[in-house]
């Protein structure tokens, strides 16, 4: 009987530990994370962009620009680096944007529809100006764009009344108390005009009383204001920029056509018309130089442009030019006054008369 008992409790705990491992092994599987589904990969693109700042009108070049992967590419964005490369840019460009068809301009022609093609050769920093010209003034109309030149001036100073600012010497004038009936009419005064040029008292014994023989005499001074300056323009720009057609596959495999030569003109014909010369001239310079430029045209002062050479690209260091520095500089002596004069007299240097040539004379 015992026997049968301690049988039963045996299978009993069997039982007991078979049914703790049932529900462990139930309950610990639940508590796992079942499989998950994988997540569905999103496709990317590849785009273009800039790899530094590009300036407008600047031709693109691999080393500006490269891809980068996105998820999805708005429209227009450039997918190739081809369809890039050799372009212009046609607006300023920063580094790490990405190129759309819009920034990309074909030929200068294209450019130009974004603005002139003229600022895209004025540096930054830099602005452009124009300032009168005359054939003297202009190296006889030989600068061209690209060309360096200096502006030379010249300053004509005279002395002026500190509170009146106005030219010496001033006029004088009297002070008349007016009279009515022969009575005076104190202290009411009246200011008479055109009594002459205040002068001065010379002379002790004799005193006399000097005025000016002329107006005031202005003197002058010469200067290279500026020495660096490039020429943009020559003449008045054009106002509309000429298309520039791509030719096309057919076109480019063909040979182009020689214009004809220029004939020359036939005895009794009517010559070309010759060009207008131009008056004005656009100059590239710093933004200080613009206003000093601009304050002398309001001042009508005279320019006169000097052209450097090509190869000379030294800042130039110029002394002002007077008429002491002429007597000085170039040992000039003012002559004396003389007991006698060559005849005939001369007031004024003018240029002797030259012959007319053989060749004319025998026309």
């Amino acid at each position: 009987m015992r026997v049968v008992r301690l049988i039963l409790i045996l299978i009993l705990s069997f039982l007991l530990l078979g049914l703790c491992g049932l529900l462990y092994i139930r309950f610990r599987g639940a508590g796992q994370p079942g499989p998950q589904a994988q997540p569905t990969p999103v496709p990317m693109v590849q785009v273009v962009v800039t790899t530094q700042d590009i300036a407008r009108g600047q031709r693109i070049t691999e080393e500006m620009v490269t891809t980068v992967e996105v998820p999805a590419a708005i429209e227009g964005q450039i997918l190739d680096p081809k369809d890039a490369i050799g372009k212009l840019a046609a607006r300023d460009l920063p580094k790490g944007i990405f190129l759309t068809q819009g920034d990309l301009a074909e030929t200068p022609a294209e450019l130009a529809r974004t603005g002139s093609l003229a600022s895209l050769n004025i540096p930054p920093g830099y602005v452009a100006i124009s300032i009168p010209i005359t054939r003297i003034g202009s190296v006889a109309y030989g600068i061209r764009p690209g060309d360096q030149v200096g502006v030379l001036v010249t300053l004509a100073f005279i002395d002026l009344d500190p509170e009146f600012q106005t030219k010496l010497p001033n006029q004088s004038a009297l002070l008349q108390q007016q009279v009515q009936e022969g009575i005076p009419t104190s202290p009411v005064y009246q200011v008479v005009p055109g009594q002459g040029t205040i002068g001065r008292v010379v002379g002790q014994d004799y005193p006399l009383y000097a005025v000016p023989s002329e107006p005031q005499r202005p003197r002058l001074i010469t200067q290279m204001i500026i020495s660096d300056a490039q020429v943009l323009y020559l003449g008045t720009f054009p106002l509309t920029q000429p298309e520039v057609r791509k030719p096309s596959a057919e076109e480019e495999g063909e040979p182009q056509a020689q214009p004809p030569a220029q004939q020359p003109i036939p005895p009794g014909g009517q010559a070309p018309t010759p060009e207008t010369p131009p008056d004005v001239v656009t100059l590239i310079v710093k933004p200080q130089d613009a206003l000093v430029l601009k304050y002398l045209m309001d001042r009508k002062v005279y320019f006169t442009l000097v052209l450097r050479s090509a190869n000379d690209t030294q800042p130039l260091t110029t002394e002002p030019v007077t008429l002491n520095y002429l007597l000085e500089q170039y040992n000039i002596v003012i002559p004396g006054k003389q007991q006698a004069d060559l005849e005939p007299r001369i007031d004024e240097i003018v240029p002797p008369d030259v012959p007319p040539a053989l060749e004319e004379i025998q026309q």
